[in-house]
């Protein structure tokens, strides 16, 4: 009987070490986990299982390390909060499969992705052929966004700039450079890139968002 009840207390206090720690590590949706969340959350499950298991092992023996786990995804998401070339390496590059129709079979190959993937999930939108698409996107979380020509706002659906780093290869696949680039941030009285949080290529122009200032920051000042 008193095996019974430490099954009990053991998985009360793990649920509850569960929600404490998905609460401190951030909020994040299934499908928005990235590779580093999901080895996170596999270690931790498999810790929490043999603590619960093995019976007449404390329960601090999985604390230790689950806190060290927590720990180091707080460290790592703050890194990639400050770096875009660590949220590459750690969650990899959006690719577009689909642009104004055409599918791009190269990509699709390094990708690992087939065609009968892509129809599944065009189907899922209602779209029936791809050339109702102007971008389909592979998101790093492994989903499919799909942009219709008769919905589509922008001229490139991943940014110029992200938190104020330029993407080359989005100005080079719209044909641009850095000059341009330079001179269309100008005109919206921004003399650096570095203080741009976001900058979409849209149909109508381009959108800029400004980077706001820390208010630790502005106390300072």
């Amino acid at each position: 009987m008193q095996e019974y009840f430490t099954l009990i207390y053991k998985c009360i206090v793990i649920y509850f070490i569960i929600i404490i720690a998905m609460r401190v590590m951030g909020k994040r949706e299934i499908g928005e986990l990235s590779i580093f969340d999901i080895v996170i959350y596999l270690v931790m499950s498999e810790l929490l299982a043999i603590s619960i298991t093995e019976l007449d092992e404390s329960i601090l023996k999985s604390l230790i390390p689950i806190a060290t786990l927590a720990l180091l995804q707080i460290f790592v998401s703050w890194v990639l909060l400050k770096s875009k070339k660590s949220r590459d390496i750690f969650d990899g590059k959006s690719v577009i499969l689909i642009h104004n129709g055409h599918i791009n079979q190269e990509v699709m190959r390094k990708e690992r992705y087939n065609i009968d993937d892509l129809m599944i999930q065009l189907h899922e939108k209602n779209i029936a052929s791809p050339q109702e698409v102007e971008f389909a996107i592979m998101e790093t979380n492994g989903t499919l966004s799909v942009l219709e020509k008769s919905k589509c706002k922008v001229k490139h659906p991943i940014p110029i700039i992200n938190d104020g780093v330029i993407n080359n290869e989005v100005l080079k696949d719209l044909h641009l450079d850095e000059v341009w680039l330079s001179e269309a941030l100008l005109k919206q009285g921004i003399t650096s890139a570095k203080d741009v949080f976001l900058a979409i290529l849209q149909k109508d122009g381009l959108f800029v968002l400004k980077r706001e200032i820390p208010s630790t920051d502005r106390m300072a000042k």
